[in-house]
């Protein structure tokens, strides 16, 4: 090494200490150790390492208020935190407050060793990002950018408290993850987290779907059915793209919320509701609200709390992170084995805006895989799969169609452009959801 690295470990298990220790000497760093928080923060201030190992659970002075300390002092150290408790609000704390990593013990020594590789490559200047599985968790918001710091934030505030919220964002920056990192960092993470997306149900099942319907209530009901509000029990409720919800059902469902008792299509008994309700939305429901679109006092129970997930090119920095733990999970679900993202290839990924934003990589980062002869993603394959389509010239003489030919032709051009998003589609096309999807039938159109 041209330079020296050093490296602090704090641990109490002196075992361990020892052994880390030992270790790292003989790898050429630089090792400084202590046994408790106190003593740690004092040499981490002293010695300014390159990257700090730290325990969560130490004498004194706990890891995470040493995390928090550093935060405060700006003190400019990678900090690995490690602990034998494998809790996930542990976990969103310890990166809200700043660290780089947290591996569970007992200590994987190659893991670790990818991980201080990691943190010491300034990813920019990297030849090559290198994909360790091992290091792979499902349903993970993945960035370091400040936007998404202040959502870490936002969600180990509302992990103490049962109150609405109002997730909004374009298509595909991850509304549902964020709301599924509420449920599973709340005290009712234990209970039903239930997702329904209202654009996607025929309006006038939709009722049915959400309260629930008694045996013979309407033509069909040829048994009495749960709704949405009561399967999800004492847990969460999350009500995707709730711009969709037709107007009569928005006046219920205040009054629902207003009331918190709700009963069965069809039925007269009271049914007590104790779920939190998360909606989302990538509409702006403001401007819904002054076109008559959406009720107004529904808006203002619904955004006790909101979320504003910020779209992929305002956060590109979180792009290589992204680009590696999506690839992790491509290759989970594809069989194949990546194991190098050339830099000159997350260049490219930082060069485009991405309109369909988190999705939307995932999508060019599966077929990119797929198509990948080795263990690397080469730059020309991700070059090839973003590459603009070309605007094709107008025909040199007019072409006779016929009207079904070209409502088609316009169709799959507005679907397409929607990425076959119907509620999207619809709306521009001006026409309702059930009436694109009787289209699409009709012409035998398909994505």
């Amino acid at each position: 090494m041209a330079k020296r690295v050093e490296i602090v470990i704090v641990d109490d298990n002196l075992e361990l200490l020892e052994s880390l220790e030992l270790y790292f000497r003989e790898k050429g760093y630089a090792v400084a150790t202590a046994a408790n928080g106190e003593a740690g923060l004092a040499l981490i201030k002293t010695r300014k390492p390159e990257v700090a190992i730290v325990d969560l659970r130490l004498p004194g002075m706990g890891g995470l208020e040493l995390l928090q300390a550093l935060r405060v002092e700006e003190i400019d150290c990678r900090t690995i935190v490690i602990t034998a408790y494998q809790d996930m609000e542990t976990t969103v704390q310890a990166i809200k407050f700043g660290a780089f990593d947290y591996l569970h013990k007992p200590i994987d020594i190659d893991l670790l060793d990818a991980v201080i590789d990691k943190a010491l490559s300034d990813i920019p200047e990297t030849e090559a990002i290198k994909v360790v599985d091992e290091e792979f968790k499902e349903n993970t918001i993945v960035g370091r950018s400040h936007e998404l710091k202040e959502i870490f934030k936002i969600i180990g505030l509302l992990s103490e408290v049962k109150t609405t919220v109002l997730i909004v964002g374009e298509s595909g920056t991850g509304k549902e993850l964020v709301a599924r990192a509420i449920h599973y960092h709340s005290s009712s993470s234990g209970e039903p987290f239930i997702a329904l997306n209202c654009s996607a149900i025929v309006e006038n099942l939709l009722e049915s779907e959400l309260f629930g319907h008694e045996q013979g209530s309407f033509t069909g009901a040829i048994s009495t059915k749960k709704g949405k509000f009561e399967i999800a029990g004492s847990g969460t409720l999350f009500l995707d793209e709730i711009s969709e919800l037709p107007i009569h059902l928005q006046a219920k469902l205040l009054r629902f919320m207003q009331e918190k008792e709700f009963e069965r299509v069809g039925g007269n008994r009271k049914i007590k509701f104790n779920a939190r309700i998360v909606a989302a939305t990538n509409r702006d429901l403001s401007q819904m609200v002054k076109r008559g679109e959406f009720r107004e006092d529904l808006y203002f129970r619904l955004k006790v709390f909101e979320i504003d997930i910020p779209p992929l090119r305002k956060r590109k920095e979180d792009i290589p992170l992204l680009v590696e733990y999506l690839v992790k999970k491509i290759n989970r679900t594809t069989g194949k084995k990546i194991r190098r993202i050339p830099m000159a290839a997350i260049d490219r990924f930082l060069e485009h805006d991405w309109p369909g934003n988190i999705r939307e990589l995932e999508n060019v980062l599966t077929r990119a895989v797929v198509l990948s002869k080795d263990d690397c993603l080469h730059e020309d394959c991700v070059v090839s799969l973003l590459r603009q389509p070309q605007s094709v010239p107008p025909p040199a003489s007019f072409q006779l169609q016929s009207l079904s030919e070209i409502e088609a032709q316009h169709i799959v051009q507005v679907l397409e452009h929607c990425q076959w998003n119907i509620s999207q589609a619809a709306r521009i096309l001006g026409i309702t959801r059930p009436t694109l999807r009787s289209k699409i039938k009709s012409l035998n159109l398909s994505s």
